[in-house]
């Protein structure tokens, strides 16, 4: 009897500790983080805090930028002149100011 009784608490003791969420593998998301694009007027340099460049992949077929600026974030067409400029910009900026 003592046996049974033990083999049943380990056995909810196992159960537990399985069922936390801790040690589970978090998903990738499997979607694209700009549903709609920005693509005119242009955004000044001066108004864009940060640039965030999301390269295509299994998530989403194409690259995906995101500015951030100081009244939130905006998704901006990559295939757009401006924004290729733009791109630029923040980066010869960014290189300047690790300088």
């Amino acid at each position: 009897m003592k046996l049974t009784v033990s083999a049943f608490v380990l056995l909810i003791c196992t159960v537990a500790l399985l069922s936390t969420t801790e040690g589970r593998p978090v998903r990738p998301q499997l979607r694209c983080n700009c549903p709609q694009m920005h693509s005119a007027p242009a955004i000044p340099a001066d108004k864009i805090l940060s640039l965030r460049v999301i390269s295509a992949g299994p998530h989403c077929k194409h690259e995906e930028i995101i500015a951030k600026m100081k009244k939130g974030e905006t998704c901006l067409d990559p295939t757009k002149d401006w924004v290729i400029s733009l791109k630029e910009e923040i980066n010869k900026r960014n290189i300047k100011s690790q300088q």
